[in-house]
């Protein structure tokens, strides 16, 4: 793990919950998670149910529902080769279901949400917000597993997020290493693998 002051994600802090690439036009819809070892202390992996939260404040709280499925979100991501941005609202829906949760809160462009919303619009999606986070963690909600060299998990980008804890790196870890690798696919490669196999 290497230290990247434009990615949270390399280094060994917690990593909060989140969705992936949020700033894309489509988020990456499946997540594959390659855990090739994980020798040093903490670092345990976790996974939140955005939908069930979200389906929770749909029935319960109607108001921080509508902020929630209805302000645009600005996010930005931005490294030496790259400037990814755009603003979607937290939760999609494709009719009456929940379709899509973007979350990542260590994008969020700050300065571009002040510009777009009031004080007063930007108070209460805060708040719905903060109440949806608060729903995420609940244990009912999450499952979290250290990871060893060889697990493979695969996630729904758009419903399930994930993070992981802190993890040490001192002298006494010289010589343990923790790699993951990631990599993406479309959901439109899944069906077509599964309508193949019906039709093999």
């Amino acid at each position: 793990c290497s230290g990247d002051p434009t990615n949270q994600a390399f280094n060994n802090q917690r990593l909060s919950a989140h969705t992936d690439m949020p700033y894309y036009t489509q988020t990456p819809s499946v997540y594959f998670f390659h855990c090739l070892a994980n020798e040093l202390e903490g670092g345990e992996s976790f996974w939140s149910d955005t939908f069930s939260a979200v389906q929770h404040i749909r029935e319960t709280e109607p108001e921080m529902f509508e902020l929630l499925t209805s302000v645009q979100i600005p996010f930005r991501q931005y490294q030496k080769e790259w400037h990814m941005a755009g603003s979607y609202p937290t939760v999609e829906f494709m009719g009456d279901d929940i379709y899509r949760v973007r979350d990542c809160c260590f994008v969020i462009d700050i300065v571009q949400f002040v510009k777009d919303y009031s004080p007063e619009v930007r108070a209460r999606w805060w708040e719905a917000y903060r109440y949806l986070r608060q729903l995420m963690e609940d244990p009912d909600r999450s499952v979290q597993v250290k990871l060893q060299g060889g697990d493979l998990v695969v996630i729904d980008n758009w419903r399930v997020q994930h993070g992981r804890n802190a993890f040490s790196v001192s002298e006494d870890d010289k010589g343990g290493r923790r790699a993951m690798e990631v990599s993406y696919i479309e959901w439109s490669h899944v069906q077509n693998r599964l309508l193949k196999m019906e039709w093999d």
